[in-house]
C-alpha cells in the first residue's frame, strides 16, 4: 500500500508553499500508464482513500474520481488490493 511523502520544501518551492499556506505533503498514491492498440494512452494516478493528507495535496492532484479503496488481503498488514476501473478512449473518437 502506498504511503504519503513530503515534496521538497526548501528554496523557491518552500517559499511558495509557505506564502500560499499550503502543506508540503503528497497523499499516498500509485501511478499508472496504460496503453492499448487503437486507444489513447492514459497516464494517471489513484489515491488511497483514508490518507490523512487526501484533502491537502501540495500539488492539487486529488480529484474525487481518482480516490481508490484499498483492502487488506487475508487479514495481512503487508498485502493490499485496490480495484479500479480505467476507461480507455478510442483513438477514432478522441
Amino acid at each position: 500500500k502506498p504511503v504519503p511523502y513530503p515534496i521538497t520544501f526548501d528554496g523557491t518551492v518552500g517559499r511558495m508553499l509557505a506564502a500560499a499556506d499550503r502543506p508540503y505533503w503528497r497523499p499516498a498514491h500509485m501511478h499508472f500508464m496504460i496503453e492499448a492498440k487503437g486507444f489513447k494512452k492514459v497516464v494517471t494516478h489513484t489515491f488511497v482513500e483514508d490518507d490523512p493528507h487526501i484533502d491537502k495535496d501540495a500539488v492539487f492532484g486529488v480529484k474525487e474520481p481518482l480516490i481508490a479503496h484499498f483492502e487488506k488481503l487475508n487479514g495481512q498488514q503487508t498485502e493490499w488490493r485496490s480495484v479500479y476501473d480505467f476507461v480507455l478512449v478510442s483513438e477514432e473518437t478522441a
